[in-house]
């Protein structure tokens, strides 16, 4: 064997062991992730129990409880959708309180229940890690309104999107003026979104003039393109909001969601949860006359 092989071989094997080690370190932190979620998100979600998760939403009112044997707390985080229950062992926040934001991460003991090992309050930004300040920063968490009255009425928020389909094309707000449209929230790995989803057909098929879009919401582009390809596409344009940022402008608290505007640009219908023939037929209907 001549030591050019030699060097060949060694380099080989050093590349091989690069390689794994990499492969190693890329599936350690994968499993570490920690997913934020609100409570419907969770909910809808297949995320495995017994994994890390991280939920934001409010506190319940007349939810929190004390055990002063063991000095356990259980209380529940909800979007006014959706509830999850919450368990914790320690000292809460002198920020913490009811009717207030938190942000809880722990354990999945069920889908609607976590076993918390942190609790962080509103305006208790300043002892968060740097992942969850920086985030809730990001996003203006605390200072939405997620209430479901909180954007009727106002205009249409400010805000540009991706095609889905095609990176080149864009939609904004100015790009809608002077329209009727319907802004559906979406993601294919909500359940209710697919349910709803024939009803999106029916729509464009009786009000031909009126423009539907589709904001795909903290999904994966690949996972949408076979969900549209697989159960049809109704939607005009389909946009990809993958961070969830244009959602939390429209005060996007779960999935599915849905929007009404007039051709003023005002937001005058807004749907929390799968759309229904009984909804469309004695709520969205009445307004498309």
């Amino acid at each position: 064997m001549t030591v050019r092989f030699q060097r060949l071989i060694i380099i080989l094997l050093s590349l091989i062991f690069t390689a794994g080690a990499v492969i190693l370190i890329m599936i350690n932190s994968k499993e570490n992730l920690v997913f934020f979620f609100t409570p419907t998100e969770l909910i809808n979600s297949h995320h495995n129990i017994n994994s890390q998760v991280r939920i934001g939403g409010f506190v319940k009112n007349n939810s929190l409880k004390r055990n002063t044997k063991n000095n356990l707390y259980s209380f529940v985080i909800t979007d006014n959708l959706n509830d999850i229950e919450v368990e914790y062992k320690g000292i809460l926040p002198d920020l913490f309180k009811e009717g207030q934001g938190a942000v809880t991460e722990g354990i999945l003991a069920d889908k609607k229940k976590i076993l918390a090992s942190k609790v962080f309050a509103k305006h208790d930004e300043n002892y968060m890690p740097s992942s969850i300040k920086k985030q809730l920063k990001k996003s203006d968490y605390w200072k939405k309104d997620y209430s479901s009255s909180g954007i009727l009425g106002k205009n249409l928020p400010n805000f540009e999107i991706i095609n889905l389909f095609d990176d080149s094309k864009k939609l904004s707000n100015v790009d809608i003026n002077n329209k009727q449209v319907l802004i559906n929230f979406f993601a294919s790995w909500c359940a209710p979104c697919k349910d709803e989803l024939p009803l999106f057909f029916t729509l464009k098929n009786n009000y031909p003039n009126m423009m539907i879009v589709g904001i795909d919401y903290k999904d994966k582009k690949s996972d949408a393109l076979k969900f549209l390809e697989k159960e049809g596409n109704p939607y005009n344009f389909v946009g990809l909001d993958n961070n969830g940022n244009i959602g939390l402008e429209f005060g996007v608290f779960g999935l599915p969601e849905t929007f009404l505007l007039n051709n003023e640009n005002k937001i005058i219908y807004q749907h929390l949860g799968p759309l229904t023939k009984k909804v469309i037929q004695n709520e969205i209907s009445p307004l498309l006359q």
